[in-house]
């Protein structure tokens, strides 16, 4: 339950004789999109809630930061008997994690009204992600794929849904992968914190990120979300306890000084709010200051991996940045974005929430008409004295440069040096006799017996 409000010192009120009347099919959605004087409706009939002692009630959203705002109380219409409140789309039109403005109601001041419990609901209108909000549809959303999102986004992937034998299922359960417009920048799930320690998948997911830093040759890291390295502790998952530690590859990073803890400048480690909501900020340019500083510093080896906890929200609009100054197009940059979901935690986010952000960066009402977003991107943050041309032109030529010697060694070492997995793709520190495996070696797969 996380946004930042804006724009709600606009007029939010509406005359009774404009106040829409509610079809059975809006009191069950719980909204009227009024496409024609742009502003949403929004519908409590505690017929279908059933909440006893109805004294008030409010909607809370992506949209009121999930806190109270007296522009969201919701008015009583006996004749009708249902409350309501209407907004403008400038109030409203502020996303989620599933792309869509979310919301639920607050009744009598404290009490939370989840629409996940409510059968009455048609489906595609409470997300299935682990938040389960309400959430708003316009009649020019495409409610096809918001259905078929929110049915995905419902989904734990168990360690089969994996296939762990290539690279591409590696990639999927540690959400690795390089960044967009760039040949020396990674982005990744947190190198060796449990952030979903109830999934059988998060031993393995930790197992992933590291064995492909090493095999990219990482030397560097980006973390967003804080030193962790004095709180590692111990999860036991499916009956076997497991410990984090930090990995050597990235023990040598840290001797090296060759981790930044992005926040160290202005003593604020980056968070989901910031970094979507107030994305405009001058803190958010602090960090990306900051980074910029640590990546084009000739004492940095490349190549580098950028996370947070999860290597999603964080991850994903400090990577947006960067790839677009690099070069990305804001195609490739969503669909980037969007790669993270395959992980299958219930952490769906759907690229309209980085649109969001990108958005407020650049001051524009639509991403999706700006014909050069590597220059806009760099005209911003020059133009707010962030970064010169030359820092720009400096990191381009970090992160885009021909792959290095270390990378190439790397290469070379797994090229030489077989692996060796279990049937469920788990990789094993050593084959056993008597029994099979699933042996890679370079570009070779194949089945074997010991």
């Amino acid at each position: 339950m996380k946004a930042y409000t804006l724009g709600l010192m606009l007029a939010l009120s509406v005359s009774a004789a404009a106040q829409p009347q509610p079809t059975d099919a809006d009191r069950a959605k719980c909204f009227i999109d009024n496409d024609g004087d742009k502003s949403v409706t929004f519908i409590f009939d505690n017929n279908l809630w059933k909440v006893s002692g109805l004294k008030s009630v409010e909607v809370r959203g992506s949209f009121t930061s999930w806190g109270a705002s007296d522009d969201f109380v919701m008015t009583y219409d006996a004749d009708g008997d249902f409350w309501h409140v209407t907004a403008p789309y400038s109030a409203v039109k502020i996303p989620g994690n599933s792309g869509q403005p979310e919301f639920k109601f607050v009744t009598n001041g404290s009490s939370w009204q989840s629409g996940s419990s409510k059968s009455f609901i048609p489906e595609g209108y409470v997300f299935r992600n682990s938040d389960k909000n309400n959430i708003v549809v316009f009649n020019s959303d495409d409610f096809e794929t918001i259905k078929a999102n929110s049915a995905s986004a419902n989904v734990v992937k168990t360690l089969d849904d994996f296939d762990l034998t290539t690279t591409e299922g590696q990639e999927e359960i540690s959400n690795f992968r390089r960044v967009p417009g760039t040949t020396m920048l990674y982005r990744c799930y947190h190198p060796f914190k449990y952030s979903r320690d109830t999934y059988a998948t998060e031993p393995v997911r930790i197992q992933y990120v590291d064995e492909l830093s090493v095999q990219h040759g990482v030397q560097s890291d980006i973390c967003l979300s804080g030193d962790d390295t004095g709180s590692l502790t111990s999860y036991t998952i499916g009956g076997t306890k497991y410990t984090e530690s930090v990995p050597d590859y990235y023990q040598t990073a840290l001797d090296n000084g060759h981790v930044l803890y992005v926040g160290t400048v202005n003593g604020t480690t980056p968070s989901y709010n910031a970094v979507y909501y107030r994305a405009n900020n001058d803190i958010f340019c602090q960090w990306i200051r900051e980074v910029t500083d640590f990546i084009i510093d000739d004492s940095t080896p490349m190549p580098a991996t950028i996370h947070c906890r999860l290597g999603t929200d964080r991850t994903g609009v400090f990577c947006a940045v960067f790839a677009a100054l690099c070069g990305a197009d804001w195609t490739d940059i969503a669909a980037d974005y969007q790669k993270s979901n395959r992980m299958g935690i219930l952490e769906f986010r759907d690229y309209h929430l980085l649109q969001y952000a990108m958005q407020l960066i650049l001051g524009v009402d639509d991403i999706n008409a700006v014909e050069d977003l590597s220059a806009a991107m760099a005209a911003y943050f020059i133009g707010n004295g962030t970064l010169t041309q030359d820092d720009i032109d400096a990191l381009r030529a970090k992160l885009c440069a021909e792959p290095s010697a270390v990378s190439d060694i790397a290469a070379a070492a797994a090229e030489a040096a077989p692996a060796y997995y279990n049937l469920q793709g788990i990789k094993v520190s050593a084959p056993q006799s008597g029994n099979i495996y699933i042996r890679r070696q370079g570009d070779t797969t194949d089945k074997i017996r010991y």
